[in-house]
């Protein structure tokens, strides 16, 4: 039976038990008492919120990817993680789940972090798929249509899309992500230039919907990208913003020059209801889009963070 730490000071750490079935749990509240139940049992995961009393939380990080690289580790919280995504950056954390948590999408990121179920493939995040269709990508000239012919059959399957222009907007990053950037054509991207991919590779891109919501993802078979490079991009948009903050604050926005490197998966991260990063080193990389008719772009709360790596 897999063993999973949970470290929380709150009452919330018994909803979480009561969310995860079939696997040994052991609980506290504090860094010190996880170190040292570390010490003491082998565990197959840690669940941890991020405000921890006495010890700074983050030591509590540090400490696993130091002494513990490859345990699977999900935080959990209910402030912004932009405030402090540079100590997420830092420490090479992967997952964030903001409370209150979705139990399917807890005990789904559980099961594929402990390696337990599959992790390619809508199936295994959209349950109950009514309908399901893919369009294979060999040329950049190939993505407007790809993207109108992904729009008009979520509206056909009656999802209402909030705001086209950004939904075109975000599609249109993340193909291109995995057109140009996963296939080495990042120079050719910055230039504009149009590209066809070499004989042998394509890009996959998934849509289905279960009547209740839609996903999209969008499949490169090189598995170039890397968590690092995900925690990265993000980090590097977050402080560029804080940068922009204190210019217009200073009033000096004078040759401010805004840099394009992640922009796709912020708009991802910003936008979608539910993503997720799934990555298997040399071999593929899949961004996985949810939505449902009620989301809206502009009310969006930021989502929770959920890359699943496999060497």
């Amino acid at each position: 039976m897999k063993k999973i730490l949970i470290v929380d000071p709150t009452d919330y750490v018994n909803d979480l038990q009561a969310m995860i079935h079939d696997t040994e749990i052991d609980c506290c509240s504090t860094a010190f008492d996880a170190i040292s139940n570390l010490n003491m049992k082998a565990y197959d995961l840690v669940i941890s919120e991020v405000d921890l009393p006495g010890d700074n939380s983050f030591e509590f990080y540090y400490y696993l990817d130091k002494n513990l690289p490859y345990m699977p580790v999900i935080m959990t919280t209910n402030r912004d993680i932009d405030s402090y995504f540079d100590e997420i950056f830092k420490n090479g954390i992967g997952n964030v789940l903001y409370k209150p948590i979705n139990r399917q999408e807890l005990t789904g990121l559980i099961s594929k972090l402990l390696r337990e179920a599959p992790i390619f493939g809508l199936k295994n995040y959209l349950p109950d798929i009514v309908e399901h269709k893919r369009i294979r990508i060999v040329s950049s000239t190939q993505i407007n249509a790809a993207i109108s012919k992904i729009t008009s059959y979520i509206q056909k399957w009656n999802f209402e899309i909030e705001n086209m222009m950004m939904m075109n907007l975000i599609l249109n990053e993340i193909i291109i992500n995995a057109v140009y950037h996963a296939h080495d054509f990042t120079k050719e991207k910055l230039a504009r230039k149009k590209i066809t991919l070499p004989e042998d590779k394509y890009v996959d891109i998934f849509f289905a919907h279960n009547g209740r919501e839609y996903a999209i993802c969008v499949r490169d078979y090189m598995g170039t990208l890397s968590s690092k490079r995900i925690l990265e991009s993000i980090n590097s948009v977050i402080e560029q913003r804080k940068t922009i903050e204190r210019a217009m604050q200073e009033g000096n926005l004078d040759n401010f020059d805004l840099a394009e490197s992640g922009r796709g998966i912020e708009l991802v991260r910003k936008l979608a209801k539910e993503y997720y990063f799934i990555i298997q080193k040399g071999l593929r990389t899949e961004t996985i889009l949810k939505f449902d008719s009620i989301h809206t772009f502009e009310s969006n709360p930021i989502t929770s963070l959920k890359i699943i790596e496999r060497q």
